[in-house]
Order: C-alpha cells, then structure tokens, then sequence
C-alpha cells in the first residue's frame, strides 16, 4: 500500500501532505458480540480486528491509528454503542467513525435513531451501512467477494476518509507539540 493524501477534490485529486500507510488501517471494534466487526474489516481491508468490545477487556488500544465502532441499529445494540463511546470517552478516545449496520430491510426503530442523534457528535462520522442480503450468505472472512450495492460502496468509502481525516488530526496534533 503506497502512502495516501490527506483529503481531496471531488474528482479524486490529492490535498494536502502524504499519509503514512497506517492511516488507512483502521482498527475496527464491535459495540457487542455479532455487530458485523469481521465482516466491516474485510471489506475495509485492514487486518486490526479487535472482535467485540467487553467491560473486562481493560483499555483499548487502536496504537495510533483510527478506531472504528460497529454496531447494529436494534434498540439494545444502540444502547450498547452509546456505553461504549461513554468508556472510551472517559479513556480520552474519539472514534473516527461509528458503523451502524442495518439488522435487516425495514427501518431503523425509532429509539435507536434517537440515541444515534445524542452520539453522533461524539464520533468523527456517524455512517449508516444499509442492509446487504448477500453477506448474510458467506463467512465474514470471505465478505470481500461479495457484489456490494452502491449504497454500501459509499458508505465505505465515507468511513475509509473518516478514517484519513481522523489519522490526518493526530499527525497534526503530533507535530504541533
């Protein structure tokens, strides 16, 4: 993986000073047990998979990369991503992105999107992974094989610069003293 540009034009044009590799592996942490962790990390590409988040697990560690949170968008796993973001708040930790990942084809309960409204602030980017059928039908680890529907692409694509941004704040952040 060659080093990549901080933000960018529209049209794809770099901006800004080159990125290290790291930037874009993002470290990919569930909300709770089968929030789609395994299967977001394959299709992000990223090798940091740190499975479902537990009281007992002690501090996170995402060794300087981006962290990402998955969830799924029920009313219990909402709630649970929000505790989450409590402990890593208080551990002085933002994740660059919040994946919440439809649990089916109808629409997201009306409480979750509420709770979703009072967190959203608190992550770098709150990003809305539609329902895919397909991944429902092979192992996560093979979840890069399947055909994803534009909405899907885009929306990995949104936590792929998520991630670039928030890599681009540390190094500044770093660099500024």
């Amino acid at each position: 993986m060659g080093r990549r540009q901080a933000g960018g034009t529209d049209q794809g044009e770099p901006a800004g000073p080159p990125l290290p590799d790291w930037a874009g592996e993002a470290v990919v942490l569930g909300c709770h047990g089968g929030a789609g962790t395994t299967t977001l990390r394959v299709l992000l590409n990223t090798p940091w998979d740190l499975g479902a988040y537990s009281s007992d697990r002690g501090g996170v560690g995402a060794f300087g990369r981006p962290l990402v949170l998955v969830s799924r968008n029920s009313v219990a796993s909402t709630a649970r991503a929000a505790e989450v973001i409590n402990v890593l708040e208080a551990d002085g930790l933002r994740p660059a992105a919040l994946v919440v990942a439809a649990d089916g084809s109808g629409p997201e309960p009306a409480e979750s999107a509420a709770r979703l409204g009072l967190v959203r602030d608190r992550v770098g980017l709150l990003v809305r992974f539609p329902f895919v059928p397909a991944l429902r039908y092979v192992d996560a680890v093979e979840a890069d094989r399947v055909k994803l529907p534009a909405r899907a692409r885009r929306a990995l694509e949104r936590v792929r610069n998520a991630c670039l941004a928030a890599a681009s704040e540390t190094l500044a952040r770093q660099a500024s003293g």
